[in-house]
């Protein structure tokens, strides 16, 4: 099934109003995220999450095995997700601790033969499920507002002004003349000067989307070590990440 059609299938299974309980694979089972924020999502996040997946570089995949779940797993099969209804999990879906198991006849086979051990979901998981509140959030290029591409052009002078010292990845051509604008247009704003442009007007958006794509391959080289930036500015960044087209 090509991506288009897997999401159109999600979209038919999913309801946006409903919400659902999350189990992520571990090597021993299903477990339930740590963040209580990833424990249930509203079937929006959940849809979005699907989007994330089949938009990404390595294309994931995105499936069902009965009406009230979905699963959603990515390209290089570190993350395995399990969306179900969460009415349906209540009642169908084994409690045990490290177990969350599908229940058959009511009973869970899993751990009738033996204690089911409590295992870890693997980390990483926000990449996919977003942020609480995350149904606002762009899943990919064309969908960043201006104010997320402003937020990435910060982002982008932040990490150059702090690894000045570090080798420099590759940038494209125009991004040492933009930064040399940006950091003029951001101090004056900083500074309250009269007269002083808004980026999204000092900048197109194709300057911002040029100092954008200078953040991510920036973030890329050297991380955030220090926590530069908070988690929304880094999954901006990982949405840039799932996509290759730079348009």
């Amino acid at each position: 099934m090509n991506r288009d059609r897997a999401y159109a299938a999600a979209r038919q299974l999913i309801d946006p109003d409903a919400d659902y309980t999350v189990h992520a694979r571990s090597e021993t089972g299903w477990t339930q995220p740590a963040d209580p924020d990833h424990q249930e999502l509203p079937g929006l996040d959940v849809l979005l999450a699907a989007r994330r997946v089949l938009r990404s570089e390595l294309t994931g995949r995105v499936w069902s095995t009965r009406s009230d779940t979905l699963n959603v797993r990515t390209g290089n099969g570190l993350v395995w997700l399990r969306f179900t209804a969460t009415a349906a999990a209540a009642t169908d879906v084994c409690q045990t601790l490290g177990c969350a198991a599908f229940l058959t006849a009511g009973q869970c086979t899993r751990c009738s033969t033996g204690p089911a051990p409590a295992d870890r979901a693997p980390t990483g998981l926000w990449r996919v499920l977003g942020l609480a509140g995350s149904a606002v959030t762009p899943v990919s290029r064309t969908e960043l507002t201006t104010t997320d591409l402003v937020c990435l052009a910060r982002t982008c002078l932040t990490l150059d002004d702090h690894y000045f010292t570090l080798p420099h990845p590759v940038l494209p051509p125009s991004t040492d003349t933009l930064l040399e604008r940006l950091a003029t247009t951001v101090a004056d704003l900083d500074d309250d000067r009269p007269g002083t442009p808004n980026l999204s007007e000092a900048f197109s958006r194709t300057e911002l989307l040029t100092l954008a794509d200078a953040a991510l391959t920036l973030y890329q080289a050297h991380g955030d070590p220090d926590d530069l930036r908070g988690r929304p500015s880094v999954l901006l960044l990982a949405h840039l990440a799932y996509t290759s087209d730079p348009n």
